[in-house]
């Protein structure tokens, strides 16, 4: 299969200077459990709570980009 084992050996600091070793994953902001009644049904408790977190967001925090173009002008060199 070609497969390959690498042990990690890069180490850096973070924004808390702390020592961090590549490879070491990230905490989650919101711990969700895996809910093995959903799994069986084909569904992903982590990623539906993900997906309801970003939409709460959304609705709080709208986007400041405009949905609507200016008028265009009227005048040349405007």
């Amino acid at each position: 299969d070609g497969g390959f084992l690498v042990v990690p050996y890069f180490r850096f600091f973070d924004a808390d200077f702390e020592w961090s070793v590549e490879n070491e994953g990230v905490a989650p902001d919101i711990e969700v459990a895996l809910d093995p009644t959903l799994t069986n049904q084909g569904r992903d408790s982590q990623l539906e709570a993900g997906i309801a977190e970003i939409l709460r967001q959304l609705e709080a925090n709208p986007s400041p980009v405009p949905t609507e173009a200016p008028a265009y002008p009227t005048e040349l060199g405007e």
